[in-house]
Parts: C-alpha cells; structure tokens; sequence
C-alpha cells in the first residue's frame, strides 16, 4: 500500500510539474500573439503547403497559377512549392475539415506545445527531477527563436515548426529505445528531413542509437544486430524513396526539392549554397544588439549574436567543455556534437541564412538534438545556465514584440 501511495504521489508530482510548464508556454505564446494582435485561428497567406494540398487533392503536382507573394520554383513551365513537402500531409489531412482555409498559426502552436511535451519526456527518461525537467523543456522552446517562428503560419514558420517537433520525436526515440520507438525515431527524422532537409545530418546518430538498443535487447554480436536493424529502417527508406521520386517528376533531379529554381537563387552569381557566403554569415549572426532612441534594436535581416536568440548553444558549448576536460564524453556525445557542427557549417552555406529575421531562425534547427547532448551530461542546472535560460525566455518575448511593432 505505501509503494502505491508514493507512486500515485510521484505521479501527480509529475503530472502537476509537466502541467504548469505547459501552461507557462502557453501563456507566452498567447501574451505575444495578443500583444502583436495575432488572430490563432487565422489561415495564413504564406501557407504554401495548404495550396498544394488543394492541388493534390485534384490530381495535380504544380500549382495552378502564379502567386507573386510566395516563394515559388519555376521550372519547365511548371509553378511549384519550392520547399520539400512533407508538411503538405498533415495539411493535406486538415483540409478535409477546414478547406483552403486551414488554420495555420493553431497548427504552429500545437506543435510548440507538443515540441515542450516531449522535451518534458526526455528530461524524465534522462532522470532529471519533474521541476527540472518542466524548466528546462519550457527552456527549450520558449528560450529560443522558435517561439517567435510559431506565431505565424507561413511555409517557413510551418517547416520550421514541424521539423523541430519530428527531430524532437526522433531524439526521444533514441532515449527510450522499446520497440515501437525503434520504428518511430527513424520514421521521425526522415518525415523532418522532408520538413528541413539539413536534419538528413542526425541519421547517423539515430542509427547508432539504434544499433545499440537493438544490440543490448538480443545481446547479440555487430553483424546479427545490423540484420535485425533492417526491420526498423524500411519505412525511413520508403519514404526517402518518395521524396526523390517527387523530387524528380517536378526538376528531373531526385535531390532538387526546388529552392535551386526560386529566381533569388537562379540569378545569383554563386547559387544557394557556396564557400563564399560563410564569411559574411558569421559576421552577421555575431552582431550584437544595439541602442535606438534609448532602446534596444536589433539588425532586422541576416540574422544577430545567435548565442542571444538561442543560449542553449551556451549551454551545450559549456557542457562539452566540461566533458571533454573531465573525459566523460561517450560515442553518441561525440557523434551528436559532430553532427550539429557540420548541420551549423552546412547553414553557413547558404546565401541569405534567413534573410529577414528576429535572432537566427535556421540555427533552431539544432536545437533539438543540442537540447539531448546537454541533458545527456551533468544533471545539475547551475547558477549560470539558470540565469541564461531565464534571460533567453525574457530576451526572446521582448525581442519578439519589439521587432514586429517597430
């Protein structure tokens, strides 16, 4: 009986914790969209992804006419969505209640809502306390530029959005290891890598996180871990097989998800990506922020000081030092940090890393699988990484006003 009573404790204790940090989120979000006199049920213009939904419910891959607003791929005569597709299902699902007229800023709140859900997960599956894991995982999302990014429902906010919550599932499937999540994490991140194609850096680490669960559960030797992986990998394949296929009957190339075809980047001397953007990218996104009449601005495209916007790389940064110094680095450690620094030189890339933009919206990219490495290490929240996950919260809503008022 008192085993009972104290599990029934813990539980609401959990429960109770995972409640307010939900609210919390909520309530930011709801105080920044009244404050920007943001409609939640509005069906955004810039929701790409619901046009092409309506075309493929009548047969068609290209869209039917020309929208000067939208960032469209033009090619053989052809008008296309020029980002890769796979927010078009879900959206495609909601059409069938809401029509052309799908609400695309609930369905950006929904998954911050459920992006801090499964944050809150993973915290307690890597044993932090209920409190601690309730902060950090409102930390995660609310401390960063996604919070900003979920206010609207356009193509980009929706992508960004969405791959943020699928590589959330897919870390949270490397930690908890059953089965059904050795079939979900893999599926996860290949349903973000057709949200954000940059996440395509992760797979190594699901991979290995993978072989490890499957080989401790069977105790069995490399080779008979690698067989019995394969059950476990044919849905990601499939669907990455749809996507070249898609790919290819819109720009002849399985690769081409279609931003090579916008015209900023056909009339550009270096394309979308090049060596010679990195330099200048890493100067703007080491801006600081500045004075204005007597209060703070911030430079309004290319992105600022990332480390501002998104203090989780603080963290982690911090985190991996220590690590490293006291040799407490583990292989996955290794691989996920690895991982995020090529994702981050792969961002650095491209021509205009965001263009107009409160802080660094692409780097939210990585935040994800940085949030897993610092849960990962010490479990101790010190003073320092308390302070910096309070300020990013408040730096975030403030900035967030301030940029979309003045």
């Amino acid at each position: 009986m008192g085993d009972s009573l104290a599990r029934a404790g813990g539980r609401a204790r959990e429960l109770r914790a995972y409640g307010w940090g939900l609210l919390f989120v909520a309530m930011v979000y709801l105080f920044l969209a009244n404050g920007l006199a943001l409609d939640l049920f509005e069906h955004s213009a810039h929701d790409s992804y619901t046009l092409q939904a309506m075309r493929w419910r009548e047969g068609h891959i290209a869209l039917a006419q020309d929208y000067d607003w939208l960032e469209l791929a033009y090619y053989d005569g052809g008008i296309y969505v020029s980002f890769p597709p796979f927010p078009t299902v879900p959206m495609l699902l909601l059409t069938f209640l809401f029509g052309a007229n799908t609400p695309s800023m609930l369905v950006n709140f929904l998954m911050l809502l459920g992006s801090y859900s499964v944050g809150f997960c993973m915290a307690r599956r890597l044993r932090r306390g209920p409190t601690t894991a309730a902060c950090f995982a409102a930390f995660w999302v609310a401390g960063c530029n996604l919070m900003e990014v979920s206010l609207y429902g356009g193509v980009w906010n929706m992508a960004q959005g969405m791959s943020f919550l699928l590589t959330m599932l897919s870390a949270y499937g490397a930690v908890r290891g059953t089965r059904a999540w050795r079939y979900a994490g893999p599926i996860c991140i290949a349903c973000a890598v057709g949200c954000r194609p940059f996440q395509a850096v992760y797979v190594p680490f699901v991979l290995l996180a993978l072989y490890r669960s499957v080989r401790r559960e069977r105790r069995a030797s490399v080779w008979d871990a690698l067989v019995h992986m394969i059950p476990y990998v044919v849905a990601p394949a499939l669907i990455a097989v749809a996507y070249g296929a898609y790919n290819y009957v819109r720009f002849d190339n399985v690769f081409e998800f279609g931003h090579n075809y916008l015209p900023e980047f056909v009339e550009a001397e270096n394309g979308q990506f090049s060596l010679a953007y990195v330099g200048k990218n890493i100067r703007n996104i080491l801006r600081l922020p500045y004075l204005s009449n007597g209060r703070l601005d911030f430079p309004r495209a290319y992105g600022f000081a990332f480390y501002l916007a998104n203090p989780l790389f603080l963290i982690v940064a911090g985190r991996l030092i220590e690590g490293a110094w006291k040799r407490r680095l583990r292989a996955e450690d290794a691989v996920l940090a690895a991982s995020a620094g090529v994702h981050f030189f792969l961002l650095l890339l491209h021509k205009s890393f965001g263009a107009w933009q409160f802080g660094t919206r692409y780097l939210i990219d990585l935040l994800p699988m940085l949030g897993l490495l610092a849960l990962r290490g010490e479990r101790r929240v010190r003073f320092w990484e308390g302070a910096l996950m309070i300020l990013g919260i408040c730096f975030n809503a403030y900035g967030t006003i301030l940029f979309h008022l003045t």
